[in-house]
């Protein structure tokens, strides 16, 4: 058992410095998109993941549960003084209707349900980041949360290239073109690079509107664990998992936490991420990219268009 750990330990860091390092090429990818991608390759030319496969599950379930814990240290309720009234609609407006378009989508097209609903959430709420907190909660296979983060991720991607057009094109002022971009790109990184297109003030802003976003993730989170709690399930709806996120949201907004330690949470939760998402791409078969892949890019371009149709009406 002893081997078996380490050697899908091992594996699991390889997988994460590869990715760190394509990512530093490809920035517009992603690292956590990056890892899913190389552990989806490894699991299906190599069987390295059944040698190391206690390993690769400790990444998958424990490492995952802590990175969403760390996530509540980025929830700074300070971050939100800024959004002006304009903002609210745009995050809630988008958020709400993400989820139930997912839903919906999951019910009416041949996408399996919980892959809709993490498409819904990935695009309404902060991308990767909400779909890999999400998906414990839901009992989501590996595949659809795989999927979901791709497709979101490459969706992102191309975010960063047209909103920017669709703001020049439509005229848009700074708050405006702000709103667009905070309320619409999925990842906070993504969000940035987005914005620093247009200039530092929008960028700024843009943030500002997407850390409203990430504010309802602990939300999000918990209306999950309470719809789709296991009937025989006893004891309280919550999972200590989420009760960590928010004893550390509760924290970081009043406590005074050092910057440098909340930037070493950062990189600790990061890395996590990545290597969760490592273990889950090891887990993916080529088979079901090939099944369901084209479908859900389908489903996540309507939300993602949608979503951009939304806030432009109400800005």
């Amino acid at each position: 058992m002893k081997r078996d750990l380490f050697i899908g330990l091992v594996l699991i860091g390889s997988i994460v410095a590869a990715a760190l390092g394509v990512s530093q090429l490809l920035p517009a990818l992603g690292s956590v998109t990056a890892a899913i991608i190389i552990g989806i390759i490894v699991g299906n030319i190599t069987d390295f993941g059944a040698r190391g496969k206690s390993g690769v599950a400790f990444c998958e379930k424990r490492l995952l549960n802590i990175a969403i814990a760390l996530m509540g240290f980025e929830l700074s309720v300070r971050s939100a003084a800024g959004l002006g009234i304009q903002a609210v609609p745009v995050i809630l407006g988008v958020i709400t209707f993400s989820i139930f378009a997912g839903v919906i989508a999951g019910k009416f097209l041949p996408v399996p349900g919980k892959l809709a609903l993490l498409l819904g959430i990935g695009n309404g709420v902060c991308g990767s980041a909400a779909i890999a907190a999400s998906a414990p909660l839901i009992d989501a296979e590996m595949d659809d949360v795989g999927i979901s983060i791709g497709v979101v991720n490459l969706l992102g991607a191309i975010g960063i290239f047209l909103l920017p057009f669709l703001a020049r094109i439509l005229h848009l002022q700074d708050n405006q073109s702000s709103l667009l971009i905070g309320g619409t790109i999925q990842a906070v990184g993504q969000t940035v690079a987005t914005g620093l297109r247009m200039g530092d003030s929008i960028a700024s802003m843009a943030i500002i509107v997407k850390m409203g976003r990430v504010l309802l993730l602990g939300v999000v989170l918990i209306a999950l664990s309470i719809t789709y709690r296991k009937k025989n399930t006893k004891g309280f709806p919550v999972p200590p998992f989420i009760i960590a996120f928010l004893a550390c949201a509760l924290a970081v907004n009043l406590l005074p936490i050092p910057e440098a330690v909340l930037s070493a949470v950062n990189t600790v939760k990061k890395i996590f991420l990545m290597c969760a998402m490592a273990g889950i791409g090891m887990g993916i078969k080529l088979k079901t990219l090939r099944t369901h892949g084209a479908a859900a890019l389908l489903v996540g371009s309507a939300i993602f268009a949608v979503n951009i149709a939304y806030v432009l009406l109400i800005i």
